[in-house]
């Protein structure tokens, strides 16, 4: 593997590493922190795990990412209510009188997940119309935002979606 090649996968790495930090309560990253450096006084703050994180090899790093992702994996899985797909739908949505087009990266008969940088708030009142890839109808539907993070919102529909 070339060098430009290693450093990319580093970097890669990294990168999926903090954003499943992202994804942790403070309770469960002062948990991996001790895990990583036992005997570090807990509480301490975001900046020290990182640091350890860093401080570790690749090879430890991409261990820990895969837990961490598996463990993220589980945890959606659990909490979700509808088994979700994978997706790339243009949707032409509305929410607080405005219109705006993104993308819906997951679905599920109980809501989507939507691509965005726009700013929305958790209980934000949204509409929504796609189409489903093999269908000539428009699907519309109206919801409230439940989730908001760096890539975009989760969206749970007021009304179950028929067959998708």
């Amino acid at each position: 593997m070339s060098t430009a090649e290693n450093e990319s996968s580093i970097y890669e790495v990294n990168a999926r590493l903090f954003k499943m930090l992202a994804y942790m309560s403070e309770a469960e990253r002062e948990e991996l922190q001790s895990v990583l450096t036992p005997g570090r006084p807990p509480g301490e703050n975001r900046k020290d795990l990182s640091e350890s994180i860093i401080g570790l090899s690749q090879l430890k790093r991409q261990n820990l990412l895969k837990k961490l992702e598996n463990w993220h994996n589980s945890r959606v899985l659990e909490l979700r209510e509808y088994l979700r797909k994978d997706t790339f739908i243009p949707a032409e949505c509305t929410s607080d009188g405005l219109n705006f087009t993104d993308f819906i990266q997951d679905i599920s008969h109980g809501g989507v997940f939507i691509q965005t940088s726009g700013n929305f708030y958790v209980e934000q009142k949204i509409s929504m119309t796609f189409s489903i890839p093999k269908s000539d109808k428009d699907i519309t539907v109206t919801g409230k935002v439940v989730r908001v993070d760096s890539q975009g919102i989760g969206v749970k529909f007021d009304a179950l979606l028929p067959d998708i």
